[in-house]
């Protein structure tokens, strides 16, 4: 998070992307823990923890990872409705949206 709040979270998926292919031609894929969101999006899960990611930050590393072209798979984890099932429709509508996301849904599409 520190790195996210020094260089905003475009700048931060610019560096990734860069580390892991320099190039721009690997294909890709996409671990998203849900726990890396800040627990109020994402509060039926194992280890939640303030000042994660916000919902927009998550969304726009998926839109990022979809926008090179590359992407070609992913998984989504850490949803964990048996240790908090009050939380889980918050966090089950904030996986789909990352999941859309990473399939191309953006704000304007």
């Amino acid at each position: 998070m520190h790195d996210v709040d020094k260089y905003g979270i475009a700048r931060v998926m610019e560096m990734a992307l860069q580390a892991v292919d320099p190039e721009g031609k690997r294909p890709l894929h996409l671990s998203f823990d849900i726990d890396g969101l800040d627990p109020i999006h994402a509060p039926s899960t194992g280890t939640m923890v303030t000042g994660g990611l916000s919902l927009r930050e998550g969304r726009y590393i998926a839109e990022a990872m979809a926008e090179t072209g590359r992407l070609r798979s992913m998984d989504l984890v850490e949803v964990n409705p048996s240790l908090r099932p009050e939380g889980l429709d918050t966090t089950v509508q904030s996986a789909l949206i990352i999941i859309k996301a990473a399939l191309g849904h953006t704000l304007t599409k």
